[in-house]
């Protein structure tokens, strides 16, 4: 099952990364754009404002997923690094289990949220507003995975540590 786990995860995060490159570009692409048709050429571009908007969303959503993955988030590692063994475990389970309860709730209300604004549209683009929303319950959907995995794993290592102390 954690290796089930682990692969679902390195999907998810597979994923992340190759829609976060793209993204990425365009978003970069059309600020910059805006800014030179705005300040340079006096021609302001109208749908550059709620494009880059819709994009840093997204990007800011699929990097903290990416940064997930690689348990590159900020940690207070104060306490983590003083533990050791069992206890170390127990405490590493109880912050996956802390992280799976955060991102399901906010998945399922990200998903409520999405739901809510589905028929309200930017008005410039004309596009639904649910493609800002919608990062919300997908990015953390795809960190919850993350935190499932991470949640087997350290109950993997918890029984594997009382292993060790019960055999001495």
């Amino acid at each position: 099952m954690v290796n089930f786990l682990r692969r679902i995860s390195d999907w998810t995060d597979r994923l992340a990364r190759v829609l976060l490159v793209p993204i990425g570009i365009a978003f970069i692409a059309i600020v910059f754009l805006g800014v030179l048709t705005r300040y340079v050429f006096r021609a302001p571009i109208i749908t550059s404002v709620e494009l880059a908007r819709i994009g840093f969303v997204w990007c800011a959503f699929l990097g903290a997923a990416v940064c997930l993955k690689n348990e590159k988030h900020t940690q207070f590692l104060f306490l983590l690094d003083r533990l050791r063994g069992l206890a170390k475990g127990v405490v590493k389970v109880t912050i996956a289990l802390l992280s799976v309860s955060f991102f399901s709730f906010v998945t399922v209300k990200g998903i409520q949220m999405a739901q809510a604004v589905h028929d309200t549209y930017f008005p410039a683009l004309g596009w639904s507003q649910v493609w800002l929303y919608l990062p919300v319950p997908v990015c953390c959907g795809i960190m919850l995975v993350h935190s499932l995995a991470f949640l087997g794993r350290d109950i993997q290592s918890v029984i594997h540590a009382r292993e060790e102390g019960a055999a001495r």
